[in-house]
């Protein structure tokens, strides 16, 4: 799953009289925003101005970069929260800079289409994650986006013998600012983010404590094929999961007898899902490709949307030859459409090595839509890179 991000300005009315020195009109943030506000002063309302933020990274691995002579390399992160055709961001590459007069330098650029505002951070390292410290381009000109750059000549460097780089970008992306009044000092009601980490880590304990648990379920050991069960609270099962809200109704078998079989599901991966339920604890299985697979199915089936997207965001970030065809099955199976144009983008721009993969043969043997698909996507992407003979010629690779 893509994070979000808050800064909370606050705002505190009084009824303060006019500076008599001053005209009140021009001065009113002076006299209504003191630096300090006496502990004796009566307010009369509160505000709270929220600005809320996505985090997002994007990772994108340059092979054989000593060779590549054309005028920039470019790839759009794909944003599960954000809508692609209005709200597109480009990454591109300038390997001998965007004029003559810096061609011996290697530039890094992320711009977007819009006018969303937006923070941005580039890491430059070599395929074995050596970093390698970029500047920030501050300069004159009317530049598109943000940049940064590094010696040409020290990059090949750095990244020799294998010659690839592997380019990590980190943006926060500006969603919204919301202002709203309120009766009480929100300086003093809002939690630290230390308490919900401490609340997380006691939820967590209570699911392996088996004491005043009051639901059960059972699922099948992978190992030794004996049912198992998984003893856990039924509030918590109500709260995270609209499946289990409905299952767990007064009038239903399942809430009647506190337990619940499951013979599809074994028993570890249930057993993760129930533990994210009470923690939202993904990091320790987010690099775990079956596991995650299993999680994205159990997210989707049990309506737990959190789930779902943490999931999502762990396979579009560890895809590879070998597994992106059978990620491809289960997007279109979840119906998760960012996941999927994922893998459309990957199959098509490593096109040469993914048809040679026995997984594309059995996609091709199981699955002739989505080979469509793939096609159909690769023509669109070859129409798209060229939209006029003038930027074909200034992209054409040497």
């Amino acid at each position: 799953m893509c994070g979000g991000n808050s800064f909370f300005a606050l705002l505190s009315y009084s009824n303060l009289p006019p500076s008599p020195s001053r005209d009140w009109n021009c001065d009113i943030m002076d006299d209504i925003l003191p630096l300090a506000i006496p502990q004796n002063m009566k307010t009369q309302s509160f505000a709270i101005t929220e600005v809320k933020t996505l985090k997002h990274t994007h990772v994108w691995v340059i092979k054989g970069f000593s060779q590549c002579e054309c005028r920039y390399l470019e790839t759009v992160p794909v944003v599960p929260t954000l809508d692609a055709s209005k709200h597109a961001f480009r990454v591109r590459l300038h390997p001998q800079g965007n004029k003559e007069s810096n061609k011996d330098f290697c530039f890094f650029q992320v711009f977007s289409q819009t006018s969303l505002k937006y923070r941005a951070k580039f890491c430059v390292a070599n395929c074995k994650g050596e970093e390698i410290p970029a500047t920030v381009y501050n300069g004159t000109q009317q530049l598109n986006g943000y940049f940064e750059y590094i010696r040409r000549e020290q990059l090949i460097q750095h990244v020799q013998p294998q010659d690839e780089i592997k380019l990590s970008l980190q943006l926060t992306i500006v969603q919204e600012t919301v202002t709203r009044n309120t009766h009480v000092d929100p300086g003093i009601s809002m939690q630290p983010e230390s308490t919900v980490k401490t609340m997380a880590g006691q939820l967590g304990d209570s699911f392996k404590n088996p004491q005043f648990t009051d639901f059960i379920i059972k699922c099948t050991d992978p190992t030794s094929k004996k049912e198992k069960e998984i003893k856990c609270h039924r509030f918590m099962l109500y709260s995270r999961s609209p499946y289990f809200r409905a299952m767990l109704q007064e009038h239903t078998l399942e809430f009647k007898k506190s337990e619940v079989i499951f013979e599809d599901i074994d028993f570890d991966t249930m057993q993760l899902f129930i533990e994210f339920l009470y923690c939202g604890n993904f990091n320790k299985v987010s690099k775990d490709h079956t596991v995650v697979q299993e999680l994205l199915k159990l997210g989707d089936r049990f309506e737990v949307l959190e789930l779902r997207e943490a999931a999502e965001i762990a396979l579009r970030q560890n895809l590879n030859i070998e597994n992106v065809c059978e990620v491809l099955q289960i997007a279109d199976l979840h119906n998760t459409k960012a996941l999927k144009r994922e893998c459309l983008n990957f199959i098509c721009n490593s096109a040469a090595e993914v048809l040679q993969t026995d997984s594309w043969t059995q996609l091709s043997a199981h699955c002739p839509d989505l080979v469509t698909a793939c096609m159909s996507h690769m023509v669109k992407s070859d129409e798209s890179d060229e939209p006029s003979s003038k930027r074909f010629r200034s992209n054409d690779c040497s």
